[in-house]
């Protein structure tokens, strides 16, 4: 059986995760729009699809940028002429939003989207 310190010490650690988990998530979005908005001026909603692949690694990936009225920027069916950004597209994949959806549980899993004005 843990003892009272040790279980004392197990909440602390685990409310000071649940704190910095909360401070890092609106700033991967903040990340990705950044990022995103270098190549895509004007963006204001990522539409995601989050899944489990093959390898069983979980990754969340943009599917189409929008601007504030709704008109696609990028589409990840059409691409994008310009290498730019695609480029930007794909490292916001792997180094915001994959993160995001580790830190997140399954409230990315499937179709979502998240806005600017969310970070």
């Amino acid at each position: 059986m843990p003892t009272a310190a040790l279980i004392d010490a197990f909440e602390r650690a685990r409310e000071r995760h649940a704190d910095a988990v909360a401070s890092l998530v609106p700033l991967l979005v903040e990340m990705s729009f950044s990022l995103i908005s270098e190549a895509l001026p004007g963006a204001e909603v990522l539409e995601l699809h989050g899944e489990m692949n093959e390898d069983w690694a979980f990754r969340l990936r943009v599917l189409r940028v929008l601007d504030g009225a709704g008109r696609v920027l990028y589409d990840a069916d059409a691409g994008h002429d310009e290498p730019v950004v695609e480029d930007a597209v794909d490292q916001v994949g792997i180094e915001y939003l994959d993160l995001l959806l580790d830190l997140t549980g399954d409230r990315y899993l499937g179709g979502t989207s998240i806005r600017r004005s969310d970070s």
